[in-house]
């Protein structure tokens, strides 16, 4: 099982625009960060921020092998790239479209026209969507603000969740989370200091990363209020334990 972090910043790109902090002048190339998205068996992708034309072209991901599309929740920074992914020469079916009613319903009203270039497969919480070749998801749902967000569970081989944006999980939803290979979780602020409405932090992440039964927890959707890739490393490690890690675009792991 493979998976590629084709994207791992929050809201915006980092670095940010007209910024002289230490994350926006590193030169550690692992502090230049695209909007999240996963793609895993080069196959399911999970989320199409803006970037993502940018992402499959950096990363040398062949598009045709796309065959679901999954998404966590409506916000911006993760389905604005289904206008480019719309029109993909080459292909001889559609790739699959999978949301909840509530999500989807959003989707139709930002990127209008684009959404008849799939083919639509409404998802329920909780419930098993197959995916092909003996691979199935979940949408989990957890808490972001006032708008409907998930966690993805997919088992493709091993089990992993993906979990991008939340400020709680409840306890509903946590049992779910259990005895899995990989969860990769918000990290968009590294203390209280900037916590954005709607997240968590990477402290209160490690808290729940020792409440959930998984052996590898990193971190995604940094944002600009954290630190450098390198300190945050650091942190993750020393507050939690050589489980905790962060993610960065690029990065592949064979599970």
């Amino acid at each position: 099982m493979e998976v590629l972090f084709l994207g791992t910043s929050a809201g915006w790109p980092l670095p940010r625009l007209g910024c002289n902090c230490n994350i926006c002048t590193s030169s550690d190339s692992k502090d230049k960060r695209l909007r999240p998205s996963i793609l895993i068996n080069k196959s399911y992708l999970i989320d199409t921020p803006p970037d993502i034309y940018h992402q499959l072209d950096i990363h040398q991901v062949d598009p045709i092998k796309i065959s679901r599309i999954l998404v966590t929740h409506s916000h911006d920074d993760h389905i604005m790239g289904l206008y480019d992914l719309s029109h993909i020469y080459e292909r001889k079916d559609k790739i699959k479209l999978i949301a909840t009613m509530r999500v989807l319903s959003e989707m139709r009203k930002k990127v209008g026209v684009s959404m008849q270039s799939f083919d639509i497969e409404e998802a329920k919480p909780f419930k098993k969507v197959d995916l092909g070749n003996n691979n199935s998801c979940w949408f989990i749902p957890v808490k972001h603000g006032n708008i409907e967000a998930y966690a993805i569970k997919v088992k493709a081989a091993k089990p992993i969740v993906y979990a991008p944006e939340f400020r709680k999980i409840l306890p509903s939803s946590k049992k779910e989370l259990g005895d899995i290979e990989l969860a990769i979780i918000d990290g968009s602020s590294k203390t209280s200091h900037g916590q954005a409405k709607g997240h968590e932090t990477i402290e209160e992440g490690i808290r729940l990363g020792k409440e959930i039964r998984a052996k590898k927890i990193l971190f995604t959707n940094i944002g600009h209020k954290t630190d450098t890739h390198e300190n945050l490393l650091e942190f993750v490690k020393t507050e939690g334990s050589d489980k905790f890690g962060i993610a960065f675009d690029g990065l592949k792991l064979k599970l």
